[in-house]
């Protein structure tokens, strides 16, 4: 379908995937557009190597360190 023009829009934690499946990649934190761009753009941007990397820096967090808030209406939102 992307090769015959249509845009098809992935949700993921895991930047492996991401940047295997993805011409452009839109990082966000708490509901919010953080960075986007291609992969090439995203770490020459951001100065690294690995997409998780980019999440690092954009973000200042792991997602593998990301505990549930359970009592949230959205257990994976992280309170602010």
């Amino acid at each position: 379908l992307n090769r015959d023009g249509m845009t098809i829009f992935l949700t993921t934690h895991f930047m492996e995937e991401a940047e295997a499946l993805c011409e452009r990649i839109c990082i966000m934190d708490a509901g919010k557009i953080v960075t986007e761009g291609s992969v090439p753009e995203l770490m020459e941007k951001h100065n690294a190597r690995t997409l998780e990397e980019v999440f690092l820096a954009t973000t200042g967090s792991n997602l593998g360190n990301e505990e549930a808030n359970l009592n949230a209406s959205d257990p994976y939102v992280r309170n602010r």
